[in-house]
């Protein structure tokens, strides 16, 4: 399936910062980093940025989008280790980097003024040392850095000791308490910026990496399979609060490694990972983006590709109801016309195969002994409905290792294989069934293309495997031979229970 690529995405620098890091952290695993959009774009850009010792060498701004690091202007210092940006249109606001290539990095904070002047006194931690003018959201943003080192120091002081009072539960119980209180203190430390600053983006910022804070749940003591209910009460209540601090429609935040590296934690972790309950999660989210049309554009874009790259079987449910609700339904407006066109037949070739669905009836197609076959009527715990062709490479392995590894072994216990030839010269496949002892399959072909089953079962390489229930009901495909006796074995056993 094509991916669908965002145009106005940047592309990433492979030469210098691909492996950089974000901001320090606080205890409770607050990821830093971030980038931006634009305002008051009559003003200009006037950055100075001084790094001690560092003359006549470069100097690269960078920025965050989507997990990767970018370039937005690479700098020389001069012979007074000054490096000056001028230009006539702002930076898009955020979190950017100023970066030594392969020396060191600091994090700054974009605002909508431009016009500053950073300087450092030591390259070794550059963060430690430095200082702004000209920006007193960005002297915040410098010092609140300081301050999440200190107290990550504080941390690891404090983890080490709990190491070595190991067996002196009175002074681990102490270390404990401090540690809360650091913690208590971060938190605090936090809610005072996000106070002072309700104007800027590090307010939104901050707000965003604040983990919602779970209720307390009433459930009396002696309750039967209380903390199993706790559990439960605690999943349901973060699944429907994880992203209360987060604005979707605010695309500063959207252009943060922070943010999708969140939401893709959320949707591979919390959700049942089922096509439908994935995709009422995207569209949440997607919607809650609408009011801005480029976090609106990024968000359908990021779960289509999501959706589009998944290994769990199944999870093209997902794509279906995601390209039907915004490509298919032209609210993709930055699609083009080609891409729109063969995605409907993707799409269109998809959704007649997908899991829990009926699967499309094959009618009376003709045997390689002469009879006529129908696949609903079949009478089997599970049918599997082969389609292959004996001059394919791929299918000259597996066709003999679906007969060895799977009908030798379950063909007693009333597994069936219908399989369906894809071409129509009858001589090599009846070579082919013969000299590999297929003959007990149900062995059919389509010679009139009269059940259209290219189309139903988007049949575009060979082989391709799917297992269909008694009740017609599609319940696993595109497996490779090595999966389905553990698959057989897990449903049959579900059966007799």
């Amino acid at each position: 399936m094509k991916k669908h690529i965002d145009k106005e995405q940047m592309t990433r620098d492979n030469s210098s910062i691909g492996l950089l890091m974000v901001l320090a952290t606080t205890i409770c695993g607050l990821f830093f980093s971030t980038q931006a959009i634009a305002q008051n774009t009559s003003n200009k850009v006037k950055i100075s940025v001084r790094v001690k010792d560092y003359p006549n060498a470069p100097v690269v701004l960078g920025y965050y989008y989507n997990k990767q690091m970018l370039v937005a202007d690479t700098l020389m210092t001069n012979e007074k280790c000054v490096a000056l940006l001028e230009r006539d249109s702002l930076y898009k606001e955020g979190i950017y980097m100023i970066y030594i290539p392969e020396r060191s990095y600091m994090d700054i904070i974009m605002t909508d003024n431009q016009q500053f002047s950073i300087t450092c006194d030591t390259l070794k931690n550059m963060i430690e040392r430095a200082d702004c003018k000209g920006n007193d959201v960005l002297k915040q943003f410098l010092d609140y850095q300081k301050y999440l080192g200190s107290m990550q120091r504080e941390y690891q002081s404090l983890s080490e000791q709990f190491k070595a009072a190991k067996g002196d539960t009175a002074l681990q119980s102490t270390l404990r308490r401090r540690y809360a209180d650091c913690e208590r203190s971060v938190k605090e430390h936090n809610q005072q910026i996000i106070d002072a600053n309700k104007d800027n983006f590090f307010s939104v910022f901050l707000t965003a990496l604040k983990e919602p804070e779970t209720p307390h749940f009433d459930v009396p003591e002696g309750t039967a399979g209380r903390d199993s209910i706790l559990q439960t009460r605690s999943y349901y209540w973060y699944r429907a609060h994880w992203d209360d601090n987060i604005d979707f429609s605010d695309e500063r935040l959207l252009r943060t490694p922070f943010l999708v590296a969140k939401v893709d934690k959320y949707m591979a972790e919390s959700p049942i990972q089922m096509a439908d309950t994935i995709a009422d999660e995207c569209i949440q989210i997607i919607e809650k983006a609408r009011p801005d049309k480029d976090a609106f554009r990024y968000w359908v874009s990021h779960f289509y590709n999501m959706a589009n790259d998944s290994k769990v079987m199944g999870m093209d449910g997902a794509l279906v109801r995601l390209a039907d609700a915004y490509y298919l339904s032209g609210q993709a407006y930055w699609a083009e016309e080609k891409f729109i066109s063969d995605l409907r037949e993707q799409i269109d070739g998809i959704r007649y195969t997908l899991i829990g669905h009926k699967a499309v009836d094959l009618k009376r197609m003709p045997s390689v002994n002469g009879e006529y076959f129908t696949l609903s009527e079949v009478k089997a715990p599970y049918t599997i409905l082969v389609f292959w062709e004996p001059s394919c490479g791929h299918c000259k392995k597996e066709i003999p290792r679906l007969k060895e590894e799977v009908w030798d072994k379950f063909k007693d216990k009333g597994i069936r294989i219908f399989a369906v030839y894809c071409q129509v010269e009858k001589e090599e496949w009846e070579t082919f069934i013969s000299e590999h002892q297929l003959d007990e399959w149900i062995n059919v072909y389509d010679p009139y293309g009269r059940t259209g089953f290219r189309k139903y079962y988007n049949i575009k390489s060979t082989p391709q495997i799917f297992i269909i229930d008694d009740k017609m009901e599609i319940v696993a495909k595109r497996l490779g031979v090595e999966q389905i006796p553990d698959f057989l074995n897990h449903y049959l056993n579900l059966k007799r229970q």
